[in-house]
């Protein structure tokens, strides 16, 4: 049976991973050189070289001419991508959106605040974040700010893997306040109605407050999805 070279760029992208985590490498290290992977994995050097570029568009690997890939600092970008090309094949909605953002964001506040209680963070970024929502002229400018605000409480919060997944949530979710948005115009609220859900939360997290945190993040998501029609 002839094998693909599909099939065995496929096999060397799992030898590169294996490689990767069996010895622990970081954002920086060298893989091995084509030709060692190439006899390595029992294939050609164009093998190799088509794992590479798998990987690189992946994120997991930088490459550059004449040099050694290395490995890559993970970024959300590759998530991004995938979750961006869901909503356009309508295979997940704004709905779905909500209910992760629930999940997530209501855990990410009381995490933010628990930490703002033990003395190790500041609130400075999220407070710049809702001064430019207050300051916002158009819709653009205010999304911006509502998304920098989101980030600045799970940055706060200091939870690896949730704020990876809001990061990489970051791009559909500006289609989807742009919508939220439009949504509150329509019925007739306030954008200050916005901002005040957000110094709620934001009240709750600097005075260390975690059940309410978690409650005042979890009501502007409630706000949020009557905004969106939900």
């Amino acid at each position: 049976m002839t094998i693909s070279r599909t099939t065995l760029s496929h096999h060397v992208v799992q030898e590169i991973i294996e490689e990767i985590k069996q010895r622990g490498l970081r954002a920086g290290d060298e893989i091995p050189a084509e030709a060692e992977l190439a006899e390595r994995c029992g294939v050609n050097r164009l093998a190799v070289r088509e794992a590479i570029r798998t990987l690189v568009a992946r994120g997991v690997l930088v490459s550059s001419q004449g040099k050694r890939a290395r490995v890559a600092l993970p970024t959300p970008a590759v998530l991004e991508q995938i979750l961006d090309f869901r909503l356009s094949q309508d295979a997940m909605d704004f709905q779905d959106l909500l209910d992760t953002r629930r999940v997530i964001e209501a855990e990410l506040a009381r995490r933010a605040a628990a930490r703002v209680a033990a003395g190790e963070g500041s609130t400075k970024d999220a407070e710049r974040a809702l001064d430019a929502m207050r300051e916002a002229t158009d819709a653009e400018a205010f999304i911006a700010g509502d998304l920098a605000f989101h980030q600045a409480v799970a940055d706060l919060a200091v939870s690896g893997l949730f704020s990876f997944i809001l990061a990489a949530m970051n791009g559909v979710l500006v289609e989807a306040r742009r919508a939220s948005y439009r949504g509150r115009a329509r019925r007739g609220a306030r954008q200050d109605a916005t901002v005040e859900a957000h110094q709620r939360i934001l009240d709750a997290v600097a005075a260390g407050d975690e059940d309410g945190a978690a409650k005042a993040m979890t009501d502007h998501l409630t706000e949020t999805g009557h905004d969106l029609g939900l």
